[in-house]
């Protein structure tokens, strides 16, 4: 009998391993495994994992289906999951596991070890890449990884003219079903932890994740480059929790649009592509360059910044009341929503790496504890690209004015206002830095930091790094 485990690749489509796993008709068994310990190491949000678990519950029906049961595993630390599987493996007689690839650097060290216990066991090991492309497969004219996003992306376009965007076929149905299928609890029970939140603008389904995608093809796609930014407007795709727990692929993703739509420069479509290219490039530098999984800067000498200790500052941010409006509405709608829109994520993310002078890898951890788009390799990313410590990053002298951003992306306030309810009755000239008086009047905050000299100082502490 064979063995699928389930990691963030929730989908029955465009799943290699699960595909692989269900060819040679011996009986088949999809594996989810609940680890406690693993999901608050990585800072997984309340809203992941119950969208995970509700994602489970329709997959269920499609693997009944296909007379694939799935089983719950409890395990209680990522180290002790390869020991757990293969007692799992015993009891049930399984002969062969098949799984995905995970970059993390964790998850890369458990599979080696699931790999050599099996070896030990005579269990048959099969890993697979379900990404859009083999990490080990993409180099750079010296035969090195990639560091740059640019060449990378350019790379990864010519190769979408190859076989790279072949989908994976669906897992053929069993001859008959092995074991009794597993109820999949319910977030108290899997977490001991409750949640009181509506779903409803988050698909849990691969068929309700297409939908959202053919939807945003047929109606947004193309005016994608030119709204992108402006985080009042419904003008992004909302796919990012999907793609974050594996709903569905870049290779589907990719493959629709191009199917519908002519892939141009310039266009929305193009656009769109090149942040899907994005995911991949963070998790390729996440597999070279395992230090990123580590707390540490991918470049190492901003390991040794002096960060401010700045608790209350730190508090202020995460709950939206640092006296700059379009901060404080970014971080209201990640606690409200459990979603932030991603200019607003490289704004808020800046201000607390620079004008704040708060060590980005606390930032990178509130993230992941409240989004429900949470992707490690992703998040990582995105804020060592803000904190000017990461791979192709933003040049340390290069920090956003919050107020700037503001009036370029929301300059009618209509964001701010939706999130910030003191500022409804803010005069519009003021709404984006209201006046000590206005501030006043309407009991909002002062900003907690000057901008001017708090950029300078920011300045300093990185160009101090030798």
């Amino acid at each position: 009998m064979n063995l699928f485990i389930f990691s963030e690749d929730l989908r029955i489509e465009d799943n290699k391993a699960l595909y692989e796993a269900s060819l040679d008709q011996n009986g088949l068994v999809a594996l989810y495994i609940i680890d406690k310990a693993k999901n608050n190491d990585h800072g997984d949000s309340l809203a992941k994992l119950k969208l995970k678990l509700l994602a489970l519950e329709k997959i269920k029906e499609s693997l009944i289906s296909l007379n694939i049961s799935l089983k719950i595993l409890y395990s209680k630390a990522i180290s002790e999951e390869p020991a757990d599987i293969l007692n799992f493996c015993k009891q049930n007689e399984i002969k062969n596991i098949f799984l995905n690839s995970e970059y993390p650097f964790n998850e890369r060290q458990r599979n080696e070890k699931l790999q050599n216990i099996c070896h030990e066991f005579e269990i048959d090991f099969k890993e697979f890449d379900s990404q859009l492309i083999d990490p080990n497969q993409v180099k750079n004219n010296s035969g090195q990884p990639f560091k740059v996003f640019t060449p990378f992306s350019k790379r990864i376009r010519l190769l979408m003219s190859s076989d790279i965007l072949s989908e994976t076929p669906a897992p053929l149905k069993q001859k008959k079903i092995i074991l009794d299928q597993d109820t999949i609890p319910q977030l108290q029970d899997a977490y001991d932890q409750e949640l009181n939140f509506s779903f409803d603008d988050f698909p849990f389904t691969e068929s309700s994740a297409k939908r959202r995608l053919d939807e945003f093809i047929d109606s947004s796609i193309q005016n994608y480059k030119e709204f992108r930014d402006i985080p009042s407007l419904s003008a992004t795709s909302n796919l990012s929790s999907s793609f974050a727990i594996g709903l569905i692929s870049s290779k589907q993703a990719i493959n629709k649009v191009l199917a519908k739509l002519p892939h141009e420069i310039g266009t929305g479509q193009f656009t769109w592509i090149t942040e899907i290219i994005w995911r991949e490039f963070y998790k390729y530098i996440t597999y070279h360059f395992p230090q990123v999984s580590k707390g540490k800067s991918f470049n190492s000498k901003y390991d040794y910044i002096i960060w401010r200790n700045d608790e209350v500052s730190f508090q202020k941010w995460c709950e939206g009341k640092t006296g700059v409006p379009i901060i404080d509405a970014a971080m209201r709608q990640l606690n409200q929503t459990k979603w932030m829109h991603n200019r607003l994520r490289m704004i808020t993310a800046m201000f607390l790496s620079k004008n704040l002078l708060i060590d980005w890898r606390k930032g990178e951890r509130y993230f992941m504890e409240n989004l429900i788009d949470g992707d490690f390799c992703s998040n990582n990313g995105g804020w060592q690209w803000s904190a000017s410590t990461g791979v192709d990053s933003s040049p340390y002298f290069r920090i956003f004015n919050p107020i700037t951003q503001s009036e370029k992306f929301d300059p009618d306030g209509i964001f701010i206002k939706r999130f910030v309810p003191e500022l409804i009755d803010c005069p519009p000239n003021e709404i984006h830095n209201p006046s000590i008086e206005t501030r006043s009047s309407l009991n909002y905050p002062e900003m907690i930091v000057d901008l001017k000299s708090s950029r300078l100082r920011a300045i300093d502490a990185f160009k101090s790094i030798k």
